[in-house]
């Protein structure tokens, strides 16, 4: 017997989820999240990001949210270091944790994940459930952050080449054992990827699964209806991250 979502022809998002990411082309295309910002904390928290990257020649931002050009956040691949880098700029005063571990053209998608806290004075990196770089130091922000985005930096450049896939936002600074549960339970089957439940974490604002497969909308699965737009049509794409350990 059909359901009711069967019955009158509505997608199975669950499954849908499963099914999608986006592709962005590296050079004009992105995911403006700025309904987020006024719920963000720019004094602590963290962003968790599933990426492919498919080049090595092109700097390629995955997530940034901004005050101005001295105070922001900024997850990026920097491609004349060969690095990913965490960047926490406060006052003027750029703070970094980054690794240099060869994820790009490789084949494989990776779980990346940036957390900071002004009261504990840390800015941390990880990589597929690891620990890789912390860096104390931190500024505190000046002014209200403006606006976010999925794929590009604070001018419009620096634009992503590659895929991206469930990317959350939160307001609070991840632990080692939440970015485990959450690469874990990512990587609950093999050779399938399949969206973690994690709407129940503290501090989650923001989840965009990028599952729909069509459309300008990137939805919003926190809860919270900060839903984001497609800027300059990124592909929606049936490569989904798979099991790589």
């Amino acid at each position: 017997m059909l359901n009711l979502k069967q019955a009158l022809g509505l997608p199975d998002l669950k499954k849908a989820f499963d099914t999608y990411s986006l592709d962005f082309n590296g050079t004009d295309e992105s995911v403006t999240i700025d309904a987020l910002v006024g719920i963000l904390n720019p004094l602590e928290g963290s962003v968790s990001v599933w990426c492919k990257l498919d080049t090595t020649s092109s700097n390629g931002t995955l997530f940034r949210t901004r005050v101005d050009g001295q105070n922001y956040i900024s997850l990026l691949y920097h491609a004349s270091t060969n690095q990913m880098r965490f960047e926490f700029k406060a006052g003027g005063t750029l703070k970094q944790a980054k690794f240099s571990d060869a994820i790009e053209n490789d084949g494989l998608w990776h779980h990346v994940v940036g957390t900071w806290s002004t009261a504990a004075d840390e800015l941390k990196i990880y990589l597929d459930g690891t620990l890789k770089a912390t860096t104390t130091g931190l500024g505190t922000f000046s002014g209200t952050l403006i606006d976010a985005d999925i794929g590009q930096n604070l001018t419009g450049g620096a634009f992503f080449n590659g895929k991206m896939s469930n990317v959350a936002i939160f307001n609070t600074p991840l632990t080692a054992a939440n970015v485990l549960y959450i690469q874990n339970r990512s990587n609950a089957v093999a050779t399938r990827f399949y969206p973690m439940d994690i709407t129940n974490m503290s501090g989650l604002k923001g989840y965009y699964r990028f599952g729909l497969g069509s459309g300008t909308v990137a939805l919003d699965s926190s809860g919270n209806g900060k839903n984001g737009t497609l800027v300059n049509t990124p592909t929606w794409s049936t490569t989904t991250p798979t099991y790589n350990n």
